[in-house]
């Protein structure tokens, strides 16, 4: 909401002295009844989809390594299964959740960029290096992104410098997570994990990667 609504541009603005014509001056996008297209519908990208086809009426649609089963679709607002390329075509937002490995390295590069519609706004809270951070520059400075909220760089803690002069991105430290009441729940979960794991139980949020390596 904050990269869709220009809150940052308009916010430093303000503070630089100025406040007359800022209603004209920082016109935004709405996100009500956009298309938000979520590259990876796992614990978190569900939580992102319901609280956006609630909250703002967004059409859900997804891209994982396999279709999700129907009532869970159904969950996250309806939610549409689409290949990758489909996915960033019709997007009017692009949220990034997939988790880190070889195959997500990049994940967002060159020749996605030029998939997705201009105008698009691109969401990191994941990991950095899914998004090809000079690839998003490029698309940021000609206009075919329209914003960019990010969590997450490629090579923290160092960012991109021109990600820092950009008007239209939006940069947090890597907090997505810093609330009280999230770290009491993540602690929690680590600690069912461990229990689950000890008394020869599945663990509740296994990464399938960790799962290879353990039996090998």
């Amino acid at each position: 909401l904050n990269t869709s609504r220009r809150f940052s541009e308009s916010e430093r603005w303000l503070r630089n002295g100025n406040f007359a014509g800022g209603g004209e001056k920082f016109v935004a996008n709405n996100p009500d009844g956009k298309v938000l297209g979520i590259l990876g519908l796992g614990r978190i990208g569900k939580e992102v989809a319901k609280k956006a086809a609630n909250g703002w009426n967004m059409k859900i649609v997804y891209h994982n390594r396999r279709r999700l089963p129907p009532e869970e679709e159904e969950k996250c607002g309806n939610a549409t299964y689409l290949s990758k390329d489909e996915l960033l075509a019709k997007s009017d937002y692009i949220s990034v959740h997939v988790f880190v490995s070889e195959a997500t390295r990049h994940f967002l590069d060159v020749p996605d960029f030029a998939k997705m519609k201009t105008g698009v706004f691109i969401i990191n809270t994941s990991r950095g290096v899914t998004i090809n951070e000079q690839a998003l520059v490029d698309a940021l400075t000609s206009g075919k992104v329209a914003g960019a909220g990010l969590d997450v760089f490629e090579h923290e803690p160092s960012v991109h410098p021109q990600l820092k002069i950009l008007p239209n991105v939006s940069l947090t430290p890597h907090i997505g997570t810093a609330a009280y009441e999230t770290r009491i729940e993540m602690e929690e979960l680590a600690l069912s994990n461990i229990e689950a794991v000890l008394e020869g139980r599945k663990p509740l949020t296994p990464v399938p990667e960790s799962l290879l390596i353990a039996k090998l």
